[in-house]
């Protein structure tokens, strides 16, 4: 009875402040059926086991009154229990791929691969090597408008429907970008969504992007037998008067580009002589002469239109691979680790010697005002040199000649420079290349000896040229692919491979630019000579042509 009237207080405190739903569900099951009321009397059964130990007594949680439940009426601030998805970081593209792509892998276990017989154990599709993975994930990646570091290895997305803040990031429509094409698409959109495709510095700018076609192919291949096949000469110039200067063994022989013909220049007499450099005069009015090194330690001056000699030029004791021209000044580079200056108008033709290399010197180039001087050597030096260092006219009369030291040694390539050249568009900025042990094209500040860039190539590099009226520069190269590889000069000094030029069966020694910037020649030691058209049309021709979207599709206007 004790236990009785236990359970009977513990009941009546259960239903004493039941809450306002569950009033008005006992409300409604006592109307409707009478058999559900609470039993005024006790049933035999309990009675019988009223002395036996209850099996489960309530839990405190259960006693506990839930008077302190108060249901809230007022509408609630969030528009009740809707669920609002948010759209922003969801993408479309992505989405519609994962809708129409085939079923994943893990479903297709079982089912035969194709190319299996019925009853035969079906073979495993080979695996992605990860070249091929790699090529996924970045076509998903270009395709779905995705960033890379989205995607996993896998070219599965991260976290595709997750919410959260989205990152601020720069966009074409915050940023003043004058697009050289605006009708190419992708550029478009690698201006957008690629800010980070490898790092955070890296954004794809219109100044990266070539907008132009590219021909794979020489527009002209002449054969040049006995070409020396030797990476320190210097073979082949173009002249101001469009015409190519090449040196074959002991000969030099001219090609007019304008008519085609070849007109034999020069015979270098001697057994063990033969032509080691050779290189147009560069000055106004006097683009007929052209300089001619000897494997004798001599120079030699030649007037193309009379085919004659001038004058010979001494003062070397081994033989003369490079020659660069600096109005009336004459600069050759030797085996015999000298750099001599020579005044063409003087009969005392030598001013000054510039000693710094310990090798054999096999590049050289001024830049366009004449003022500063670079020189590659075999010791794998790379010296910068002033003008205004030269010795005067007066200071001759009492000296033969005066020595001067460079202003810059950098010795940061590790094999030797020969690849030289100076760009046109930004004063200061030199480019070089290095050897076999080297295969890196260096971009450098003359003015203050820092590296711009060092960018390794995969092969040797022999020789550079910038192109006059793009911010492009072209390499060609030797063991172990002789190809030509033409690179876009973008911000920050970045060089972005543009097209590999591939023909040449043995290393590409020298390389020369047409006078109108277009065309570049380069000479192999497979005896031949290849023209690319790779430089495009200088801006007088491109002048004729009006840009797209005028509707003329590129043709000149009919007037």
């Amino acid at each position: 009875m004790d236990a009785m009237k236990m359970n009977n207080e513990s009941s009546s405190r259960l239903l004493k402040t039941p809450p306002r739903t569950c009033r008005r569900n006992a409300s409604r099951l006592t109307s409707s059926s009478p058999s559900l009321r609470t039993p005024t009397k006790t049933p035999a059964s309990m009675r019988r086991n009223s002395t036996m130990k209850p099996r489960m007594s309530p839990s405190p949680s259960m006693l506990r009154t839930p008077s302190s439940f108060t249901p809230t009426t007022t509408p609630s601030s969030y528009g009740g229990d809707r669920f609002i998805p948010s759209r922003r970081r969801m993408n479309i593209d992505l989405c519609r791929r994962a809708l129409l792509t085939e079923d994943s892998p893990d479903e297709n276990k079982n089912t035969s691969y194709s190319g299996a017989n019925e009853g035969e154990k079906s073979p495993q599709p080979p695996a992605d090597t990860p070249i091929q993975k790699e090529y996924k994930r970045r076509m998903l990646s270009s395709l779905c408008n995705v960033p890379l570091d989205v995607l996993n290895e896998k070219s599965e997305p991260r976290g595709l429907l997750s919410f959260g803040v989205e990152k601020k990031r720069k966009t074409s429509s915050s940023v003043n970008i004058r697009l050289e094409n605006p009708y190419t698409h992708d550029t478009l959109r690698v201006l957008d969504q690629f800010e980070n495709i490898d790092e955070p510095s890296s954004a794809v700018k219109p100044s990266d992007v070539v907008n132009r076609r590219i021909p794979s192919q020489p527009s002209r291949i002449l054969d040049a037998p006995d070409l020396v096949d030797d990476y320190y000469l210097n073979l082949i110039s173009w002249s101001k008067d469009n015409i190519l200067a090449v040196a074959l063994a002991h000969c030099v022989y001219l090609w007019n580009a304008d008519t085609g013909e070849i007109q034999h220049l020069a015979t270098i007499e001697g057994n063990d002589d033969y032509v080691t450099s050779v290189q147009w005069c560069t000055m106004n009015g006097h683009s007929k002469y052209i300089a001619i090194g000897t494997n004798s330690n001599t120079v030699q001056l030649w007037d193309s239109q009379a085919t004659k000699r001038v004058r010979t030029l001494y003062g070397h004791s081994g033989r003369v691979a490079s020659i660069a021209w600096n109005q009336h000044w004459l600069t050759s580079g030797g085996r015999d680790s000298l750099i001599l200056q020579h005044d063409v108008r003087s009969a005392n033709h030598l001013v000054s010697t510039y000693k710094a290399h310990e090798q054999e010197v096999c590049g050289l180039k001024w830049n366009d005002d004449g003022s500063t001087l670079a020189s590659g050597g075999n010791e794998n030096f790379l010296c910068i040199w002033d003008a205004k260092m030269s010795s005067t006219r007066s200071q001759r009369r009492v000296n033969r000649f005066s020595e001067v030291a460079p202003r810059m040694l950098l010795q940061q390539h590790k094999a030797a420079v020969k690849a030289l050249d100076w760009c046109p568009f930004h004063r200061g900025i030199l480019a070089s290349g290095g050897g076999t042990a080297d295969r890196t094209i260096k971009l450098w500040n003359s003015n203050s000896g820092a590296m711009l860039n060092s960018l390794d190539t995969g092969s040797q590099v022999c020789s550079i040229i910038w192109s006059p009226h793009q911010r492009e520069l072209c390499s060609s190269h030797g063991f172990s692919e002789n190809q030509l590889i033409l690179w876009k000069y973008g911000t920050g000094s970045k060089l972005t491979k543009v097209k590999e030029l591939t023909g040449h069966t043995s290393r590409v020694l020298s390389t020369a630019c047409s006078p109108d910037g277009s065309t570049v020649v380069s000479a192999a030691g497979d005896e031949s000579l290849r023209f690319w058209d790779i430089f495009g049309a200088p801006p007088s021709r491109r002048s004729s042509v009006l840009p797209m979207g005028e509707m003329t599709f590129g043709m000149p206007a009919i007037r």
